[in-house]
């Protein structure tokens, strides 16, 4: 809530900054170097005129809003990114090959929520083989990403 404000007047600040150097000189100059301090003026007291009309505090909503966003892109990316390692793992190291389903918090610090193994083909190992593979996977990836770890495999 605050951190939006101070934001709000740090950029236009250091816009204001910007402007200056980049102004001519001369009348001009002095005009455009004025209305940026109006400029300044105007954003520092903003949120103290909307408290006065009864309104709320300013520059929270558009901060949220944007956070939350990234964070669940960044979120995104990263599950997109846990999947492909993982089955290049599980085809390495096992021998099969799966689709694979991550979830990750993306308001904790991006930790893994879940992973979801379904596979879809054993390779060269032996039916009696199977049940010990999932098995060994839910235990290897449930001790690697300290989270639920669910193995099937697809029928047919």
């Amino acid at each position: 809530m605050i951190a939006g404000y101070v934001l709000s007047i740090a950029g236009v600040v250091l816009l204001t900054a910007v402007v200056s150097i980049v102004a001519p000189s001369g009348k001009m100059g002095k005009f455009v170097k004025s209305m940026m301090k109006l400029v300044v003026l105007v954003v520092m007291i903003s949120p103290f005129l909307r408290l006065a009309g009864g309104g709320e505090w300013g520059f929270e909503a558009n901060e949220l809003g944007w956070d939350e966003g990234y964070l669940a892109k960044s979120a995104a990316m990263m599950e997109a990114g846990d999947e492909r390692n993982i089955s290049a793992y599980l085809q390495a190291e096992y021998g099969v090959a799966a689709r694979v389903t991550c979830d990750r918090r993306a308001e904790d610090a991006f930790s893994m929520r879940s992973v979801t193994i379904c596979i879809l083909d054993f390779g060269i190992n032996g039916a009696d083989e199977h049940i010990d593979i999932q098995e060994s996977i839910q235990r290897a990836l449930s001790e690697k990403y300290g989270c639920a770890v669910q193995v099937s495999c697809e029928s047919g």
